[in-house]
This record gives structure tokens, sequence and C-alpha cells, in this order.
């Protein structure tokens, strides 16, 4: 992976936005096959990294300013920001995946991928398990219990493994066959909330739905006019911020607080972790910065 000049592209698709745990860092990836990074104080950009594809999902790791990256064909993989060093992913198959998630001790990666195929990783990119396909075309989010090592992955139903590989639920989320796109379990581990594509020909609205972890249905919101792409919960856990037409703050229960509204949709989101700012990317290649209350505080390009 290169280290790149200040160089910014137009007409960019922004897919992923994440903040380091120890508020350092910004990374942001999209589909000019580049990741930024940004100092996550001064939001001045540091540096840029060319990846040899589009880049769906970034995250850090939760101790460490190590990022996961997931692309698409052979361009996932794992890159130390501080010591300018990439860790691949050692496998002779191509490792392209939409999205990655660290487990809760940042000790194993999971990788959900075009084809339908979950893998779990070590932190230093050796596999240690492949779960066998189920019904699905494409996996598209995954997401891990806070403290527990248990697998929420997500297609056009979600299903929760153990590391092992072993099925421990199946969910149905809605009668129609509807693309899910993202899932983020609650800091208490009592639930976890998706968000998916709806279907705006037929049209099927797209659901924000909160859920208990045996699979039963919670509270389903409306709300949006376009598919919820990313949603993350800030360190307390008493406020989600999801991104999609525009940036919605809800509380804990599902009650919407607050909502930025945006020139275009908004893909990737993420809380600073003192929990005073949020970042997101966009459709047309627009990272901005805003505070709790949904106001926009800087644009970063």
């Amino acid at each position: 992976m290169d280290c790149y000049s200040q160089e910014q592209d137009e007409n960019r698709i922004l897919w992923t936005a994440n903040w380091s745990n120890d508020g350092n860092f910004i990374a942001v990836g999209g589909d000019d096959k580049r990741i930024r990074i940004y100092n996550g104080h001064t939001f001045e950009l540091l540096r840029i990294y060319k990846n040899e594809s589009e880049v769906k999902r970034v995250r850090w790791h939760p101790i460490k300013n190590i990022l996961a990256i997931a692309a698409i064909d052979n361009g996932s993989k794992i890159l130390d920001v501080e010591n300018d060093r990439t860790i691949q992913f050692e496998s002779g198959d191509n490792i392209g995946g939409r999205s990655i998630a660290w487990n809760f001790n940042g000790e194993l990666i999971a990788i959900a991928d075009y084809e339908g195929v979950l893998t779990i990783w070590t932190k230093d990119g050796q596999l240690t398990n492949t779960i066998k396909k189920e019904d699905t075309k494409s996996y598209v989010a995954v997401d891990w219990h806070p403290f527990k090592n248990e697998i929420i992955v997500l297609g056009d139903d979600m299903w929760i493994y153990n590391e092992n590989g072993d099925l421990l639920k199946k969910i149905k989320h809605r009668d129609e066959k509807v693309l899910m796109l993202c899932v983020k379990w609650h800091k208490s581990g009592k639930f976890f909330v998706t968000g998916d594509y709806g279907d705006n020909k037929v049209p099927y609205k797209p659901l924000l739905q909160f859920w208990n972890p045996s699979g039963t249905l919670i509270r389903q919101i409306e709300v949006s006019k376009t598919e919820y792409r990313n949603i993350s919960w800030n360190k307390t856990g008493n406020r989600l911020a999801t991104a999609s037409d525009a940036l919605r703050i809800w509380s804990k229960k599902g009650k919407l607080l607050k909502t930025g509204f945006s020139d275009d949709n908004l893909w990737g989101v993420d809380w600073s972790p003192d929990g005073k700012y949020i970042v997101t990317s966009s459709h047309f290649g627009k990272v901005i910065v805003w505070d709790r209350n949904a106001n926009v505080v800087r644009k970063l390009n």
C-alpha cells in the first residue's frame, strides 16, 4: 500500500468512515481506492494510502491504531497506521469483502464477502475458520457481540454464529426479499439494530429495526427515503447515529432526537469516542464533521 500526497478526486463514493478508539484518527474509504487518514482532533488530512481496489468498510482495532480494511477482489488487509505497516491476510484465495469487524478484544477479525462466505482471522492475518455458505447471494454487513465471540452477519436475512461457525439463530427481518446493509450491537449486548435497503420501485420503505438476541422485533422505524448504509452507537450507548438521506440521531429506545440534512446521501457514519462529534462520508465524496446535535462543524474536503 503506497502513501500518497493530499490530492483529492471529485465524484467519488465514500462508503465508510470510522473514528479510532483513542480519538486520534479518522479513516475514510471508498471507490477511489484510497484510504484517507485525518487527525481526529484538528481534522487535518494527515495522509492518503492508495489501495489495490475499491474500499467498502474500514474498522479500527478496539485498542490499537490498527485499521482493518474490507475491499473488493484482493484488496482487504490490515494497516498499522502508527508504524506505517501493512499486514496481508494469509491466503491463496482473493480476500474480497463488503464488511469487516473486530471482536470485542481485538484478537479476531470477521470478513463478510461477496460470495456469501464468512471468514474468521487473527489480528495477524491468519485464517482460523471459514463458515459455510448459507442461502444468500452475498453477505453485506457483520458485527460481533460486545463481550462474547458471537457474530451477526447480514444478507437477505440475518444469521448469528459463534466463532466456531455453529449457527445459533437465523432471523427473517421482513416478508419481502430485501437486502440488509448494516448491523450494530448495543453496548449492553441486550439488543442490536439493523438497517436495510428498501426498494423504491415496489415500493418498500427502508427499515431501521431493533431486535433482541432471540430474534424478536422490538421496534421498527420507517423514516428514511433511502437505504441505511451504516449505523453507529456512541460510547455510552445512549445515542445511535444513522446514515441515509440524512444524518439522524436516535435515543437508545429509537426516538428520533435530531436530524442533520445533507445535499447527498450519507453512507459512512461514526461517533468520536468522547461523543462530541460525528463524522460522515457521502455518495459524492464529502466528508463532514457534525456536533452531537447534528449541526455541521466542519467540511473536510
